[in-house]
């Protein structure tokens, strides 16, 4: 039983030795380099401000709405994301830029976003129905009666007006439509030019020949490509939104009447968080809950848009 025991620690000693020896040589290093950042900056934009306050509610207005969302948003995102830097176009109640009209303040936005290299521009806002907020009046033809007699007998239309509550509810995200007017693209390729440090050490003009052929190409396809990571992150955001129980109208494009997606050289979505103009949406817009809600929707859909970026290769992003 010695013997046996001896002669089969000898052949586990054997074993243990030939195995410690590897044919390939040693493992090959581990890389330690971490990935390239996907987004580094994200600009958020709350909608009208200052002397601008958008669509009215029964009791609260659009851009005090779209500047506390767009708070917490921020606060949530910088703590979810500590290494993404997070740029806003107004923290108070003014026109971004302190700017005296609407237009310049729009371009303000799309100025600042684009000079501070944005990965995403998220701007928030409210919607509403062309009614009056809560409920209005709708006149409507019931009949008709005679008046007078004889020669100045006559014919009246005869009306009631009917009180119809404000029902309009949901959300809706809207994009920049790409197409071959490029008016997108070439917001796009000032950005990428001045990124690359190819203006010639003149910020305001690129080396770039912006009405060449291969200019106007690569415009396109930036353009293109924006459009699609726009369309990928709104309907995230619209996605959200439903699995938390609201109505989402989707993501919608856009070619005319918003210029902040059209100037902005990045990926940019347009958030309309519901109907102020609809009592239930108002008192929920308002919340402390309802903001809450909204925030971890579009933090979710930050998440899965970011995770999706970076699966992909390098090239295609």
């Amino acid at each position: 039983m010695i013997k046996k025991t001896t002669a089969l620690l000898a052949l586990y000693s054997i074993a243990c030795g030939l195995t410690s020896f590897s044919p390939i040589g040693p493992a090959p290093p581990v890389n330690n380099r971490k990935p390239k950042p996907v987004i580094k900056t994200i600009i958020i934009d709350p909608g009208h401000g200052g002397f601008d306050p958008g669509a009215h509610g029964l009791f609260s207005k659009e851009k005090d709405i779209a500047l506390g969302i767009s708070l917490k948003l921020g606060k949530a995102l910088q703590k979810e994301f500590p290494g993404i830097r997070i740029v806003f176009t107004r923290t108070t109640d003014i026109m971004p830029g302190n700017k005296t009209s609407v237009q310049d303040g729009i371009r303000y936005r799309a100025e600042l976003a684009n000079r501070e290299h944005g990965d995403l521009f998220i701007c928030i806002h409210c919607n509403a129905d062309g009614h009056e907020p809560g409920g209005y009046t709708v006149k409507k033809l019931t009949g008709y009666k005679i008046t007078g007699k004889g020669k100045k007998k006559k014919k009246q239309p005869v009306y009631s007006t009917t009180w119809v509550k404000n029902t309009k509810k949901g959300t809706a995200t809207y994009i920049w439509k790409a197409d071959r007017n490029i008016p997108k693209g070439q917001a796009i390729t000032h950005l990428q030019e001045s990124a690359r440090g190819e203006n010639m050490g003149d910020k305001s003009n690129s080396a770039f020949d912006m009405t060449s052929p291969e200019a106007k190409m690569r415009a396109q396809l930036y353009e293109k490509k924006y459009f699609a990571n726009s369309a990928t992150f709104g309907t995230l955001v619209e996605r959200e939104f439903a699995k938390s129980g609201r109505h989402s109208d989707g993501v919608m494009q856009r070619q005319v009447g918003i210029g902040v997606l059209q100037a902005t050289g990045m990926p940019s979505v347009l958030i309309e968080t519901g109907y102020v103009t609809n009592k239930e949406e108002e008192i929920y817009l308002n919340s402390k809950k309802g903001q809450n809600e909204m925030v971890r929707d579009i933090v979710n859909a930050f998440r899965q848009y970011k995770k999706r970026l970076e699966s992909r290769p390098e090239a295609e992003r």
